[in-house]
């Protein structure tokens, strides 16, 4: 440590928190406490200046490093006070209702899911959830989960991690091209119901109730890690808010249709399914207070970076796959030749969503600096 605080590396406090154990930040530092100001810190560690243009000494330095180390590296130091705090949170809560929505959005565009050109419109918007979520999964939040951004200041772990989505993506392109065609019968709508809606939720099939059930749970998780990462830092906030709200987009619309075909008529079936994303505010709030705790910032981009992957590969990924298989049979009820043509048409509308979805996470990772220097 003394070494270190001699040499020419003293300005550089992430290279130093590497080389400094945390038992020199126990013995150095004031625990567990962070400071407002300049004054505050060196006031706390009886440091004096004549005016704001004196420079500190060596030794000076040598007293304030392990506690600069402290502040900068614990996340219960990043938590604001004042308008500033209430900027994070209203940024944040901005972000969960862009992402309720989607919910909205897709009222608009479920009348129009008998056009032919609706289904062509989904896929792309489904691939580019896989996208999303799959490139905030590997570029964002797992590297947060590990603070490998302080350990690799050069990124070379997003050229990795490029490598490793590619790989991802490759495996994808196989199992479509190889992949034996299944039968998919679509959701049968049921005819106009005048019922109200306590009768219908009653009445309503087990597999509507899960739905509901499984979005108030996810939108809850949603909010969570909004709220977390919200309360840190905007930039990230908004990295983290393209991906669901393209996510939740996909997802409402297919949800909607199954609520309809559980026996909901239309005007219920999306009230029920913007209710079920409103999960999202108690996890917002439950995530903006638990990012304030120390180190939990970590813990929750770790949760939902394993979430993140999962959705994108288990759920999305067979979604994007179903869909494409809903296009050839409207083309066979309709008496039209599934060609090699149309075929590679489909698979270029899925893989335009993907790859233009990994694109964008990976273009904010590398470049999310510019974007935090507005906030």
């Amino acid at each position: 440590y003394n070494k270190l605080i001699e040499s020419n590396d003293v300005d550089d406090l992430t290279y130093i928190r590497h080389k400094i154990t945390d038992e020199d930040i126990k013995q150095g530092t004031i625990e567990n406490k962070c400071f407002q100001s300049t004054d505050d810190l060196l006031n706390a560690l009886n440091i004096t200046r004549i005016d704001e243009n004196t420079n500190l000494t060596r030794t000076d330095v040598k007293q304030l490093t392990p506690t600069l180390v402290h502040v900068k590296f614990n996340e219960g130091c990043l938590k604001q006070k004042g308008t500033t705090k209430w900027k994070h949170i209203l940024v944040g809560l901005i972000s969960v209702s862009i992402i309720n929505l989607a919910a909205l959005f897709s009222a608009i565009i479920l009348p129009f899911r008998k056009k032919s050109a609706f289904k062509w419109l989904l896929t792309t918007f489904i691939g580019l959830a896989v996208g999303t979520l799959l490139g905030t999964g590997i570029f964002h939040l797992i590297p947060m989960a590990f603070s490998i951004e302080d350990y690799d200041k050069d990124l070379t772990f997003l050229t990795k991690g490029l490598l490793t989505t590619i790989v991802i993506y490759l495996f994808y392109m196989r199992d479509q091209i190889f992949e034996t065609f299944l039968h998919i019968e679509a959701p049968v709508l049921q005819q106009k119901n005048t019922k109200s809606l306590r009768e219908n939720l009653k009445t309503m099939k087990p597999i509507g109730w899960m739905i509901l059930l499984s979005d108030l749970l996810h939108g809850f998780i949603d909010g969570l890690t909004i709220g977390a990462i919200a309360i840190v830092s905007i930039s990230d906030c908004l990295r983290m808010m393209v991906p669901i709200v393209c996510e939740e987009f996909s997802h409402k619309l297919g949800d909607a249709a199954v609520l309809l075909s559980s026996g909901l008529p239309i005007k219920q079936a999306l009230l029920m399914n913007f209710l079920s994303s409103c999960g999202c505010y108690p996890g917002f709030i439950l995530g903006a207070k638990l990012g304030e705790v120390e180190n939990f910032h970590p813990w929750i981009c770790a949760l939902a970076g394993g979430m993140f992957v999962y959705i994108g590969l288990a759920d999305m990924v067979p979604e994007l796959i179903s869909m494409g298989h809903e296009i050839e049979k409207d083309y066979a009820t309709a008496n039209l030749p599934i060609t090699r043509i149309l075929k590679l048409k489909i698979l270029l509308s899925q893989n335009m969503g993907v790859i233009l979805g990994i694109a964008i996470m990976f273009l904010l990772a590398k470049y999310g600096e510019i974007l935090s220097q507005y906030f």
